[in-house]
């Protein structure tokens, strides 16, 4: 990731401003640039407007001058001032013009700020870290409100293909920021989604997930919980108090790129800490496959030995 940008997306609001913050500290300590982009609304889409006696161009020039004048202020007090430089505004929806700038700058990692989600917001299609997280590429991270300093990274773990990749993402973090780590793997109950004529041993089953997560782990430190998956990742941050959580975007490998596995979706959503969302094909070594481009069908292993 060395030599990537940070990108950060920008409105002005107090959660931007504390992801502005946190980007830039990552960005000083990987030696990387800070960029920041703000998404001006495209004004010509409200009918109203087609009125105005100036042309587009002179009516976007205005705007976005406005827009980085009101941005730079607000930012003064987050980073510092060669990095308002960095500053770009664009013209169109918020989670496209991130995800835009952050493919052609090809970043490193992509922060935004973050707030919690209900029922509604989520039918209406989620928010602008909902659409980032299922689209790049790169790492997202969605700063939680209290996030100030970020001296300890939780990173929970699965046993799936792409765990390595996410273990290898929270490493990097840490050790940029000199923050403690701690890896935390859940065994979730056992459950089919018809009767099976098969005995299973749940005592053996949790032996051996224990066994395969310490394998995976190595030296790292880690804790073994039991329960339902959000809720204890959510359980253990707490008590640990660790202000970023570091999880794989895919749950499970099986799940279709344009979706969230289940545990970071509701993770996302509740956003108890500050949440780095690593792509599974990320984590694979493999690049997504861009909408329109067609499903692939990919297996996924889960380690039983």
């Amino acid at each position: 990731m060395t030599g990537q940008p940070i990108v950060v997306g920008v409105d002005g609001s107090e959660p931007s401003l504390r992801a502005a913050a946190v980007g830039w500290r990552i960005a000083q300590a990987a030696k990387a640039a800070w960029r920041a982009v703000h998404a001006l609304p495209d004004v010509w889409a409200a009918a109203s407007v087609a009125q105005v006696p100036i042309s587009a161009a002179e009516l976007a020039r205005r705007l976005e001058a406005e827009a980085r004048a009101r941005l730079e202020a607000a930012l003064a007090g987050a980073v510092p001032p060669q990095a308002l430089a960095r500053l770009e505004v664009r013209m169109g929806p918020a989670p496209w013009v991130i995800a835009t700038a952050a493919r052609e700058w090809k970043a490193a990692l992509v922060a935004v700020g973050g707030k919690r989600h209900g029922a509604l917001a989520r039918a209406l299609g989620g928010s602008t870290a909902h659409y980032l997280v299922r689209t790049l590429d790169c790492p997202v991270l969605v700063v939680a409100p209290a996030t100030t300093a970020i001296e300890r990274i939780l990173v929970a773990l699965d046993l799936s293909e792409a765990a390595p990749g996410t273990l290898a993402a929270a490493r990097w973090l840490a050790a940029l920021l000199g923050a403690q780590l701690r890896a935390v793997h859940v065994v979730e109950p056992i459950r089919f989604p018809i009767v099976l004529p098969l005995t299973i041993d749940e005592g053996e089953f949790y032996e051996r997930s224990v066994r395969a997560f310490q394998r995976l782990v190595g030296s790292v430190e880690h804790v073994v919980r039991r329960g339902v998956a959000d809720e204890a990742i959510v359980a253990e941050a707490a008590e640990w108090r660790a202000e970023v959580i570091v999880a794989g975007s895919h749950g499970k490998s099986w799940v279709d790129r344009v979706l969230v596995g289940s545990t970071t979706e509701r993770l996302l959503n509740t956003l108890a800490a500050s949440l780095l969302v690593v792509p599974a094909a990320r984590a694979l070594g493999r690049r997504r496959p861009r909408a329109g481009s067609g499903t692939r069908k990919r297996r996924g292993r889960h380690e039983s030995r």
